[in-house]
């Protein structure tokens, strides 16, 4: 059954709404504490008025809880879902509700066990154990008040086997805490690499193997979303063409490993010489794409003879110090009307007059 909880769980974050998610599920359990409370005062274990403070002190501490996790001011501290934080008003309220009682002590301390069993979701096992040590503490504090102020309500035997079995919770639940803690650490690696596949999918897909920019498909797309955010913010768009001239002479002279040397050292002085807003992309066998987004032509002209500079004044590793990778460069901008084909064509256009 699906509760209508959209007011009270915070929409927009995930990890947030999980997290309410868990404070609801322990106010659930405070709420069968107040109900079960209610059952004490009938069987005379419990006065009203002290019933009625218990209740008033459990929902005005969830209260609290609850505005501080829904404001999302619980993102201020180290542990955002305030497991420990918690977990102490748990220690507190349960040795409040131990004080009160005047017996039957043993309903309400498994109640509270599953309570502290929900700090086993996110604290380690050191953390559990300081944990069960101070519920043991909160414990037996509240056991001494009794037999101090009203040894009529206190009942040696029953108090220590019921201390008996709480002590037993820390080791178990530091165990088991252990246990999820390793499993939410294998859980986060397996994200992490699961993460880093993902990544490399996304590279291969879009990345060209050789010189490590964006392959033709990605420029394309590239180019593509560009264009249409020029047409509609009407602003200027151009791209840059360049093919590298009598390039098959470096492969047939010096090899293909050279080639590749080249290819790889183009894309690298072209990378240093564009924005990191612009689009860089290898076209073709020895063919590049830059797309310059919100620039006119002049402005592209001057980027693309930068570019050409650096191409031709540039040295590559395989070839003599004496050769100069020559490369041909066309200018497009965008006119109204344009596809990406025809910008494309247009620069390349400019690139084989230039190259004539």
């Amino acid at each position: 059954m699906n509760l209508p909880l959209g007011p009270v769980l915070p929409q927009e974050d995930p990890r947030q709404s999980l997290r309410v998610r868990r404070f609801l599920m322990a106010a659930l359990v405070y709420l069968l504490a107040i109900l079960l409370l209610a059952l004490y005062v009938r069987q005379g274990l419990l006065a009203l008025h002290e019933w009625r403070f218990a209740a008033l002190v459990i929902l005005l501490v969830n209260g609290a809880l609850f505005a501080l996790l829904r404001s999302g001011r619980n993102e201020r501290f180290a542990d955002p879902s305030l497991t420990g934080i918690q977990m102490i008003v748990v220690c507190l309220v349960m040795g409040m509700t131990m004080y009160l009682l005047d017996g039957g002590r043993g309903g309400m301390l498994l109640l509270f066990l599953v309570l502290l069993m929900f700090g086993v979701l996110r604290l380690n096992a050191r953390q559990f154990t300081a944990l069960g040590g101070f519920a043991l503490f909160c414990y037996a504090t509240a056991i001494a008040a009794v037999w101090q102020q009203r040894p009529e309500a206190f009942n040696p035997q029953v108090e220590f086997l019921h201390l008996a079995a709480l002590s037993t919770l820390v080791p178990c639940g530091g165990f088991f805490a252990s246990h999820v803690s390793s499993l939410r650490r294998a859980l986060r690696e397996r994200q992490i690499d699961l993460q880093r596949a993902l990544e490399e999918v996304h590279d291969l897909r879009s990345l060209d193997p050789l010189t490590g920019i964006s392959n033709r498909s990605a420029t394309i797309a590239f180019l593509t979303q560009e264009m249409q955010r020029a047409e509609r913010l009407d602003q200027p768009l151009s791209v840059i063409m360049i093919d590298l001239v009598r390039f098959k002479r470096v492969n047939r002279e010096y090899g293909h490993p050279a080639g590749d040397e080249v290819l790889q050292g183009v894309a690298e002085r072209l990378r240093r010489g564009v924005r990191d807003i612009d689009g860089l992309g290898r076209y073709g066998g020895e063919e590049f794409l830059v797309v310059l987004p919100d620039t006119p032509e002049d402005e592209a002209n001057r980027v693309a003879s930068q570019l050409q500079d650096a191409i031709q004044n540039g040295r590559f590793p395989g070839l003599p110090v004496q050769f100069s990778v020559q490369c041909a460069i066309g200018v497009g901008e965008r006119v109204a009307g344009d596809d990406v084909w025809q910008l494309i064509e247009r620069a390349r256009g400019e690139s084989e007059v230039g190259s004539g």
